[in-house]
C-alpha cells in the first residue's frame, strides 16, 4: 500500500520552544501549518533541560543560601528532601506534552507523532505518511554527545539525572562544561557523599572567561567537589558496589552513578539519506543569515540543530520567530547575534555577555578592564558569600561595554542589566551615575564599571 500523501503550507519537526514560535508566526501569517516530533511534545528546555533543572537548582541555592549563613544568624542549615524534590518538579511536568498536543490542535495545527526523514527537497516521511509543504522548518535540537571507551553505555546523561527516584551517594560527572557543573552543585548541596568532574584538558567552562571559571571551581572545592583537570576516562565497569571508573592518569573512581556530559551535538537524523538537498556538518544545519538553508531553499533551521552561533533556548526563540517572518516575508531580516547574555547556575550562578578579555586582545580593541572580588562587599557578607568575582571590559573610545563576566550571587540575574547597556550602547559612565534601587545585587554593577 502506497504511503498516505498530505500537503501543508508549511511542516515544522520538533516542538521545543523555538519551533513554538516559528509554527505559531507561521500559523498567525495564515499558512496551513504542521508539528512533526518523534519524542513527547515540549521540547528539551521545557521538559528535559532548563524549566525541570531549575527546580532542582534552586533548592540545590535555598539549602546553600542557609549554609553560608550557619554561625552567622542561621542555627542549622536545611536538608534536601529529594521525593519531595522531584514530585514538585514532576507535578510542573505532569500531562504538559498532552496540553501541548490539544492546545496546537485547538489552533488548527496538524499534529504527528514520529520520526521524521526528508525523502525530498519538499517532503518528509512520518512513519506510514508523506507529508509535502512548500516550506519546512527543522527545528530537531541536539543530543548527547556519546562517549567511545569501554564501558561507556554504564553511564547516563542529563534527562536521566532529572528523573532519579533517589540521589546516589557516589557521582562522576564526565566534562567540565556547565551541565555538570550545574549538576555537582545540584548533588553535593542535595547529599551526595562524594561529587566528582572530569575534565580532559586543564580547564573547564571554556565558553567562560578563565578567572570567571576560577572563582566557581574554587567554590565547587569549597563544598566538597573534587575538580580533576586533565582527567578522562579509560573504561568503566559494573561491579558489586556500583561502578569502577578508570581514569586516563591510572586513578579509580568508584561510583555509585556516572554522568556523561561533554557537550551535545545537532539532531540531524531528518537528514539521513541525504535526498531533502540540505547541506550540513558537525556544527549542524548550514544556513544563511536568514536563517535559510544554503542549499536547499523550502528549508529553514533553527535552534540547537542548526549551524549558528549559540545554543542557548532564548537564540533558539528569536530564531524561531525570525525564521516564521522571513517565510511569510520573503527574508526581510538577517538574525543578530551581537548581544547575547547566558547564565550558568552553579553556586554562586555565572552570567556572561559579550566578549572575553581573550577574545578582546585577539581582535586588537583598545579597551580597559575592570575586575576584582566581590566578597568584601556588604552584598556578599550579609549572605555569607566567599566567592565571587567580576570582569567587565570598557571601550576606551566609547565608554560603552564590549563584554561583562559575572560570578556570584544573582549573577545570572544582574547580567541581564549589562547586556541590556550592551544592546542600546549605554555607556559605562551612564551606569556608574544611576539611580539604582539600593541595597541590591544590581546597584553593585555601578562599582563594578566606574
Amino acid at each position: 500500500m502506497d504511503p498516505e500523501t498530505l500537503n501543508h503550507d508549511a511542516v515544522v519537526v520538533g516542538s521545543g520552544t523555538s519551533a513554538y514560535f516559528a509554527a505559531s508566526g507561521l500559523k498567525k501569517g495564515g499558512l496551513d501549518v504542521a508539528i512533526v516530533d518523534e519524542r513527547p511534545f515540549g521540547g528539551t528546555c521545557a521538559l528535559r533541560g532548563c524549566q525541570p533543572k531549575k527546580y532542582l537548582v534552586c533548592n540545590a541555592e535555598a539549602v546553600a543560601m542557609a549554609s553560608h549563613l550557619v554561625g552567622q544568624g542561621i542555627v542549622a542549615a536545611p536538608k534536601t528532601d529529594w521525593a519531595g524534590l522531584q514530585a514538585l518538579k514532576n507535578e510542573f511536568l505532569s500531562g504538559k506534552p498532552e496540553r501541548e498536543v490539544e492546545d496546537w490542535q485547538k489552533e488548527g495545527v496538524a499534529t504527528y507523532h514520529g520520526h521524521a526523514r526528508m525523502t525530498g527537497p519538499n517532503e518528509l516521511a512520518v512513519g506510514d505518511r508523506i507529508l509535502r509543504a512548500k516550506h519546512i522548518v527543522l527545528a530537531t535540537g541536539a543530543t548527547p554527545r556519546c562517549a567511545g571507551y569501554p564501558g561507556a553505555e554504564h553511564s547516563v546523561f542529563s534527562d536521566a539525572f532529572l528523573e532519579l527516584d533517589e540521589l546516589p551517594e557516589r557521582i562522576v560527572f564526565v566534562g567540565g562544561g556547565y551541565i555538570s557543573f550545574e549538576f555537582a552543585h545540584v548533588a553535593i548541596r542535595a547529599g551526595a557523599k562524594s561529587v566528582t568532574i572530569l575534565q580532559r584538558s586543564d580547564r573547564v567552562l571554556k565558553n567562560f572567561d578563565p578567572e570567571i571559571a576560577e572563582v566557581i571551581v574554587a567554590a565547587s572545592e569549597a563544598e566538597g567537589i573534587d575538580v580533576r583537570l586533565e582527567e578522562s576516562p579509560e573504561s568503566l565497569e559494573k561491579v558489586d558496589a556500583g561502578y569502577r571508573l578508570v581514569g586516563k592518569s591510572g586513578t579509580v573512581y568508584e561510583a555509585d552513578l556516572v554522568v556523561e556530559a561533554t557537550g551535545r551535538v545537532p539532531n540531524l537524523s531528518v537528514l539521513e539519506g541525504g535526498q531533502g538537498g540540505v547541506d550540513s556538518d558537525d556544527g549542524g544545519i548550514k544556513v544563511n543569515g536568514y536563517l535559510q538553508s544554503v542549499s536547499n531553499p523550502a528549508v529553514y533551521a533553527i535552534g540547537d540543530c542548526a549551524a549558528t552561533p549559540y545554543q542557548l533556548a532564548p537564540v533558539a526563540d528569536a530564531e524561531g520567530k525570525l525564521a516564521a517572518r522571513n517565510i511569510l516575508e520573503g527574508n526581510v531580516e538577517e538574525m543578530d547575534y551581537s548581544v547575547v547574555p547566558s547564565a550558568t547556575f552553579t553556586i554562586p550562578s555565572i552570567g556572561s555577555v559579550g566578549l572575553t578579555e581573550e577574545q578582546a586582545k585577539e581582535r586588537g580593541l583598545d579597551f580597559r578592564v575592570r575586575k576584582g572580588s566581590t566578597t568584601g562587599w556588604p552584598s556578599a557578607k550579609r549572605i555569607g558569600e566567599k566567592h565571587g568575582g567580576y570582569k567587565v571590559l570598557i571601550d576606551n573610545t566609547t565608554g560603552e561595554l564590549i563584554g561583562a563576566h559575572l560570578a556570584r550571587h544573582n549573577a545570572a540575574e544582574a547580567i541581564n542589566v549589562l547586556a541590556l547597556a550592551m544592546k542600546f550602547g549605554i555607556k559605562s559612565g551612564d551606569l556608574k551615575e544611576f539611580m539604582w534601587a539600593y541595597p541590591t545585587i544590581v546597584s553593585d554593577l555601578k562599582y563594578m564599571v566606574g
